[in-house]
């Protein structure tokens, strides 16, 4: 936990260098990378998460990604000797640039070059600075120690540190990298003829072996271009370079009249102490800054290589096409009854389905009248009592008669006033699963969630109801944007909607007709595949079906839950809501998301989900490390737990959940009730309780409350005393009451706990 939260500092520390909303990411890289394209820029994760070398090391990537342009560094690349010059000019030019830009910065560079001397980053203990290395490590290490170390620069060595001085664009800094380099290499040519070349000290540090370099190429190169590196062509968008154009041409003369007048001398003996050795019996020497190569390899020890990190965003979704509205889905429904009756094959059946269905939803709904009264009830005694428990009394200026007797003892002889606390504005949100596993339970869960509707109605809180679905003419693993306004790295969902079936908007004769047409849609699938008679099912029209774009598809979940983020921030807001209660009603796992967005020089594209390491998912400035990721490509189970925290965390709200099981065997008797070890208790009672209450609690990631019911004692019982007769004996009565209330009580598990968690 601690290194989550050294890390987002540091990511916010690095998006106010780079005075932009770049996105900052850690990861198990050995070289920090800027993305040009995406704007993302990809730091190590250290050992150390404090200190010096840390931020200055920041403070140094976030200046390339400022000032060094992507596609004109990537144009050198493909030369190594020339971008080893480069990247040290560069270095020089940009951290001078930062450390001007963010004096606060200057402390962390002093201390970190320091820090990295102490323990030998540049490999240069036991060596002599000044006799065994070359002009450009030279002027690496005087830069890198911001001119500190005593460095003994020739007269002809002045003159190239004055033109690293002078550089003012990335263009300067090639043209001067491609001179100096010319310039070295004639020395060279020079010095090869000297009798004591072979013996030289600069030898040893420059020879090139052919095999080790085939072996560390690729590593050498990483290392150099880690300051610059983006696999991406784009240019970064620097205001920098374009201030620095009027200089180029200015530089560039004074780099060409400078250099062409000095690159023949005669070189001095300091000139030959930069540049080292030649060929001989010991190969060619390798033009390039031994001093970054040591560096780039001993960052290594810095690396935290156990921390692996995957980062994601929430897509933004498109509302308008996401979501039915109510009025919407009234509409498909009456279009829906104008069709039917207007086909002959149809028309007898819904004629008679219309009046039949009203009759039996008007019965529905007396029948639960005391039921949802019953909840009301309750609902008020239990907010009651926890305004009375939190309630205050304080003296008021008026005396009480009653105590006044007791005057000569005590002081308090006044009346005392009770002061209650303001209650606080409730709100709540249900999703409901309109998947086609849930075909056999839809009627049991339709009764129960309507009951909560009118409960809500009654006692006057603002409430959405929505059901998610899939939509089924798009294919899943085609890129389609038909939801999500997607962008690079945003989580790749399936088209889905999402349908206001209820809300506390709707008049109450809208509220009534969609809620009939919920019961029938659920009804429908109640009788589809019972064992009664075609005919049967005919005469009581639950044949008539509904619209092609309400039946049952796959488990979008997840795509819901990333809407409701939207759709609840808007709730909140606009009825004022401080108290909110998110409810999902499901019998399963959500579908897992098909992989992540990726912004390629083609456009956005669907790319895979990544394997390993901790998924953060990021959400503008804030950042959540939520869950391992290992199967996260198959597991929709443990998205939903972090995409849920997400919402938690962002909206202040209680997210409750319950999980109808179907049935006490197979996959959930294994998963819930067969915990063997340490949870084996937990799992003993849980299976103790589901026996005797049909319902059950357990702990689950993103939940605050999550029950298991079993949903053959969830349909809505009202206790039906006519089968008792006077005739009966009292003990037979009794029997009777007695079954009637418990099937009455455990029907109303779902509501009494849904009380207990809202009130």
């Amino acid at each position: 936990m601690t290194t989550q939260i050294n890390i987002n500092t540091k990511s916010q520390l690095a998006k106010l260098i780079a005075t932009e909303n770049l996105t900052v990411q850690h990861n198990n890289v050995k070289t920090a990378s800027f993305d040009t394209l995406n704007r993302i820029l990809t730091l190590p994760v250290f050992k150390v998460q404090t200190g010096d070398i840390y931020d200055m090391l920041i403070a140094h990537e976030c200046s390339h990604a400022l000032y060094t342009p992507t596609k004109a560094w990537q144009s050198i690349c493909h030369d190594d000797e020339l971008r080893a010059y480069v990247n040290v000019i560069e270095d020089c030019r940009i951290d001078k640039k930062i450390q001007k830009k963010y004096p606060g910065v200057v402390k962390n560079y002093l201390q970190g070059f320091d820090d990295m001397m102490s323990k030998n980053f540049f490999g240069l203990d036991g060596k002599d600075y000044n006799k065994d290395l070359m002009l450009i490590d030279k002027i690496n290490m005087y830069y890198k120690s911001s001119k500190r170390l005593d460095i003994n620069f020739s007269n002809s060595d002045k003159i190239w540190v004055k033109k690293v001085d002078e550089v003012k664009s990335f263009k300067d800094v090639v043209e001067l990298a491609k001179k100096m380099l010319d310039w070295q290499k004639k020395q060279l040519e020079k010095m090869k003829k000297l009798p004591d070349f072979d013996s030289h000290p600069l030898v040893e540090n420059y020879k090139h072996d052919k095999k080790e370099d085939s072996d560390n190429n690729v590593n050498t190169k990483d290392s150099d271009s880690s300051d610059n590196n983006s696999d991406k062509s784009n240019e970064i968008n620097s205001s920098d370079e374009d201030s620095d154009k009027d200089n180029n041409s200015k530089s560039a003369s004074d780099d060409t009249k400078d250099g062409d007048n000095k690159s023949d001398e005669k070189p001095t003996e300091g000139v030959a102490n930069d540049l080292g050795a030649g060929s001989g019996a010991s190969g060619d020497l390798k033009l390039t800054a031994v001093t970054n190569v040591s560096l780039d390899s001993n960052k290594e020890r810095l690396y935290d290589n156990t921390q692996s990190f995957n980062y994601t965003s929430i897509p933004d979704v498109k509302l308008n096409n996401a979501v039915h509205t109510y009025k919407k889905f009234l509409s498909n429904m009456r279009k829906h009854v104008a069709y039917k009756l207007s086909e002959s094959q149809y028309a007898d059946d819904t004629k008679k389905y219309i009046p039949f269905l009203k009759s039996e939803f008007t019965k529905f709904k007396n029948d639960n009248k005391k039921t949802v009264m019953y909840l009301v009830k309750e609902f008020e005694m239990k907010k009651a009592a926890t305004a009375y428990k939190k309630a205050t009394s304080d003296k008021t200026g008026v005396i009480d008669p009653l105590k006044l007797k007791n005057y000569k003892f005590s002081d308090d002889i006044f009346k005392r006033l009770t002061i209650l606390p303001d209650s606080k504005n409730h709100g709540m949100m249900m999703l409901l699963d309109w998947s086609g596993s849930m075909s056999d339970i839809l009627s049991k869960t339709v009764d129960q969630l309507i009951n909560l509707v009118y409960f809500c109605q009654k006692i006057n809180i603002p409430y959405e109801v929505y059901f998610f679905n899939s939509l089924r003419e798009h294919s899943s693993y085609e890129f389609d944007n038909t939801c999500f306004n997607y962008k690079h790295n945003d989580l790749f969902f399936d088209p889905f909607m999402l349908v206001n079936v209820a809300s506390h908007r709707m008049k109450k004769t809208e509220l009534d007709e969609s809620l009939m047409y919920l019961y029938s849609m659920s009804q429908y699938w109640a009788t589809r595949y019972s064992y009664r008679s075609f005919d049967s099912r005919v005469e009581e029209s639950y044949n008539y079906g509904m619209p092609d774009d309400y039946w049952l598809g796959n488990t979008p979940l997840n795509e819901g839950l990333v809407a409701c983020d939207k759709l609840i921030k808007i709730f909140k807001q606009k009825y004022n809501v401080e108290k909110m209660s998110f409810i999902t009603l499901t019998d399963g796992a959500s579908n897992y998301a098909r992989g992540k967005v990726e912004n390629t020089s083609n456009g956005l594209q669907r790319g895979n989900m990544p394997y390993g390491g901790k998924l953060i998912i990021k959400d503008g400035k804030k950042s959540y490390n939520l869950a391992d990721t290992e199967d996260h490509y198959y597991s929709g189970e443990k998205l939903t737990a972090s995409i849920l925290n997400v919402i938690k965390k962002k909206h202040n709200i209680k997210t409750i959940g319950f999980y109808l099981i179907k049935r006490t065997r197979g996959y959930e008797n294994e998963r819930f009730f067969r915990v063997w070890g340490s949870d084996r208790e937990a799992a003993l009672k849980r299976k103790k309780d589901f026996s005797k209450d049909k319902v059950c609690t357990i702990d689950k990631p993103g939940y605050d409350e999550y029950f298991l019911v079993n949903v053959k004692n969830m349909a809505v019982q009202n206790a039906d005393l006519d089968t008792i007769k006077t005739d009966m004996k009292a003990g037979k009565i009794k029997q009777l009451f007695s079954k009637s209330m418990k099937g009455r009580i455990t029907s109303r598990v779902l509501l009494n706990k849904f009380i207990q968690n809202v009130a």
